[in-house]
């Protein structure tokens, strides 16, 4: 059903179009009466209307159409002043004027509309590019729905809500739509707009929920990687433990039969030699159940691993202390960067920092020189030592344990540990990485 018009003062340029500028082109027209006909006059006429249609819709501009014929008549067809039509031809081309107007104006309406429905139509279209191309661009799913909330808050021009977890309650004048099945999240948005941008809305319902399921997937994937790596890493720990425990195992058992062993004469020298060999092996083999107990203590068999943010300064005094009574001979030689603040597991990295401390005790030179910071994307723990000629070259003092220590820490974190050797400046530098 056609509405009908509601003249206001509102309307009054569409009223002076429809009535005043039809009448003042007849004016304008009317001193050349003699020269031109009326055909040319009704094309200046139907040239407004178009413009009408355009403007103001196929309603004003048919009304316009109408009021043109009226005027037409009455000052350019005889008998002048009146709407008597003698000749016949007159009326015909009233009529073809009055169908072309109101084809014109339908024709422009139409077209009026598709542009409007085509703009429309690249508003949503760019609006979903920019909605899929945000959502990708952030990892979190907390910025993800802050940032389709902030997107579709502008599209629409009213406030636009993305709520986390379960369902709201009722929310006067919000209408509730569900993010995935089951639902990870929740729009809020005016119930007028779920018809005028219902493709849009829609499309976002959809899109957070793949981006929800691909961050949950992605998660698992991460899982799955840490899971492989603590496997690699517990059998590497495995077979180190195998080697470093049976060697001091098997110099013990040696020692310990040849004391027992009532045919071997041995003299009091010997037995104390051997007695002396005893104990130093009993206390490696002290040293790699510390190490053990610190992984255990420390939970590496773990799928998660608890990180904080911490100073260097904190890790530095932890790593110390796990070492009694070496810490006073780290100290004296030890020297270290200005504190920063680092981010990760503060017990496990303690544990490899202990451990790479140890190292360079037993196997370096003084002076040990500490960095730690955050270069780029990635921390680092970076002890550099002299090099020790006459450092003990075997693995029987725990010291291939404690690198598999640090790189079983560093695999956990998702970075690397490394040995880097320098022959011409006569150092030895270990590094441990993992990403901010």
């Amino acid at each position: 059903m056609v509405k009908p018009l509601r003249f206001s003062f509102s309307y009054l340029p569409e009223l002076a179009g429809t009535l005043l500028v039809p009448l003042l082109i007849v004016l304008l027209c009317l001193p050349l009466r003699d020269w031109i006909s009326p055909t040319d006059v009704a094309m200046l006429q139907l040239l407004w209307v178009a413009w009408q249609a355009q403007h103001y819709g196929w309603r004003w501009a048919s009304l316009t159409t109408l009021v043109s014929v009226l005027i037409l008549n009455w000052c350019f067809v005889p008998p002048y002043y009146t709407f008597d039509v003698h000749d016949a031809s007159f009326f015909i081309s009233f009529v073809v004027m009055v169908v072309l107007g109101l084809l014109i104006s339908l024709l422009s309406d139409q077209s009026k509309q598709q542009l409007k429905r085509l703009r429309y139509a690249m508003s949503q279209t760019r609006g979903m590019y920019m909605l899929a191309k945000g959502l990708g661009q952030r990892q979190n799913w907390s910025q993800q729905c802050a940032y389709a909330a902030k997107l579709l808050s502008r599209r629409l021009g009213a406030t636009v809500q993305v709520v986390q977890g379960q369902e709201p309650t009722a929310v006067a004048e919000q209408a509730v739509l569900a993010v995935g099945s089951p639902a990870s999240a929740w729009i809020l948005v005016p119930p007028c707009f779920l018809s005028s941008h219902a493709t849009l809305l829609h499309t976002a319902q959809s899109l957070l929920a793949q981006s929800y399921a691909q961050l949950e997937l992605r998660e698992k994937a991460q899982q799955d990687r840490v899971t492989a790596q603590l496997e690699q890493q517990k059998a590497m720990l495995l077979r180190s433990l195998s080697h470093d425990l049976r060697t001091p195992l098997a110099t013990i058992m040696g020692a310990s039969s040849m004391l027992a062993d009532p045919e071997l004469q041995l003299s009091t020298a010997q037995r104390q030699q051997q007695a002396q060999n005893i104990y130093q092996q009993s206390q490696i083999l002290n040293q790699h159940f510390e190490k053990v107990l610190e992984l255990s203590k420390a939970q590496l068999t773990g799928h998660q691993i608890q990180l904080t943010d911490f100073s260097s300064d904190d890790l530095v005094a932890g790593a110390l202390a796990r070492r009694g009574e070496k810490a006073t001979e780290l100290t004296a030689s030890l020297h270290c960067s200005a504190a920063e603040s680092l981010s990760g597991d503060l017990e496990l990295l303690e544990i490899a920092l202990a451990n790479m401390l140890e190292n360079a005790l037993y196997h370096g030179a003084a002076p040990f020189e500490l960095q730690m910071g955050h270069k780029g994307s990635a921390f680092y723990i970076r002890l550099t030592n002299a090099v020790n000629d006459q450092a003990p070259s075997n693995r029987d003092k725990g010291h291939g344990l404690g690198i598999n220590i640090c790189r079983a820490v560093a695999g956990l974190h998702q970075g690397s540990f490394e040995l880097q050797s320098s022959p011409k400046l006569q150092q030895i530098t270990a590094v441990l990485e993992w990403p901010r």
